[in-house]
C-alpha cells in the first residue's frame, strides 16, 4: 500500500469518528496515518505493513484507554452539579421554616422565594424550622423537627 492510500484510511477513520462517535475510531485513524509517514520513508511488505499498523494501532489504543481513562476520572471528581436537574434533591440536609401549621403530617415550607409541600411530624406551628431528610417521589420533601 502507499502512503496516499494509509493517508486516505487513516482521514476517514477520523471523519468517522464524528458520525460514529465512540472514541476509538479515532486512535486506528491516527495508526494508519502514521504509518502513512512511515511508508513514505521506508519500503515494506504488505505483510509488514499490516504487523507495523497492528503493532502501532495497540499502542495508540492503550494510549487512548490512558488518556480517557484521566479525562473520565477527572468528571467524575467534578460532580459537584450533580443535583443539577433536581431540585429537590438539594435540599437534603438543609433546614428551612414551615410556612405553616403541620396537619396530618403535611405542611409547607419556606425554601427561597418559593414554598415547597413539607411531611413532617404533627404538632409543628408556622415558623418552626425542620431539617430536610429525603425526598419523596421528586416533589414532596421530608422534613424532621430541628430542636
Amino acid at each position: 500500500m502507499t502512503y496516499m492510500q494509509w493517508m486516505s484510511i487513516g482521514l476517514a477513520l477520523v471523519l468517522l469518528e464524528f458520525f460514529v462517535p465512540g472514541t476509538y475510531l479515532v486512535w486506528f485513524g491516527f495508526s494508519a496515518m502514521l504509518m502513512g509517514c512511515l511508508v513514505s520513508f521506508f519500503v515494506f511488505s504488505f505483510t509488514e505493513q499490516v504487523v507495523i499498523f497492528s503493532l502501532i494501532s495497540a499502542v495508540f489504543a492503550v494510549v487512548g484507554l490512558y488518556v480517557y481513562g484521566k479525562v473520565m476520572k477527572k468528571n467524575e471528581n467534578s460532580q459537584k452539579d450533580n443535583h443539577l436537574n433536581d431540585a429537590a434533591s438539594q435540599y437534603i440536609g438543609r433546614s428551612f421554616k414551615l410556612a405553616q401549621d403541620a396537619v396530618d403530617g403535611r405542611s409547607k415550607a419556606l425554601v427561597g422565594d418559593t414554598v415547597w409541600l413539607v411531611e413532617c411530624p404533627d404538632g409543628l406551628k408556622e415558623g418552626d424550622v425542620i431539617k430536610i431528610t429525603a425526598v419523596r417521589d421528586g416533589l414532596i420533601l421530608i422534613g424532621d423537627s430541628v430542636k
